[in-house]
């Protein structure tokens, strides 16, 4: 690594050894990263004091009830979206205890999440805990697609945020 370390790189500092961590409290280091035509919105940050180990905060919509009016909840009468909220009934009892679904207004699905991260963190064990969580959400967003509520990808891409306020 260089020789110049612990140097900034944007919003990470980065030690010695090349491991990453936020520069700043108030600078917390976010980036998105798509999966499954789904975006997810992951942030990085300290723990509550710098010993104690990081985390990644994890944003997505995962779904969305079918409207009526598509075209094939229409063919199928309402059968279709009464499924789909039985199968959303059903979901949070399903789902690992560290994740939070929610049904917005919008009637899309949303998930965050929150993984633990040693800090500072190599760029593997980034990678490696982000590729974990993707693996273990994927029977989900199967259920959810068989179910014809996979999000609209024009809707996909906004936030959990941009719903929220």
């Amino acid at each position: 690594m260089s020789p110049d370390a612990p140097f900034r790189l944007g919003p990470f500092s980065v030690d010695e050894v090349g491991r990453l961590s936020p520069a700043e409290q108030d600078n917390i280091p976010a980036f998105r990263l798509r999966w499954r035509d789904r975006v997810v919105h992951v942030r990085m940050a300290h723990g509550p004091d710098r010993s104690a180990p990081g985390s990644l905060a994890l944003q997505t919509i995962i779904g969305r009830i079918p409207s009526t009016a598509q075209r094939r909840a229409v063919r199928h009468g309402t059968a279709m979206r009464q499924q789909a909220f039985t199968i959303l009934r059903g979901l949070p009892g399903a789902l690992p205890s560290r994740w939070r679904m929610q049904l917005l207004p919008d009637h899309r699905i949303g998930l965050e999440a929150e993984l633990k991260l040693d800090m500072p963190a190599s760029a593997a064990a980034l990678v490696t805990e982000l590729s974990l969580f993707l693996l273990e959400l994927s029977p989900y967003l199967d259920l959810l697609d068989e179910a014809c509520m996979a999000a609209p990808a024009s809707r996909a891409t906004e936030g959990l945020d941009r719903a929220k306020t």
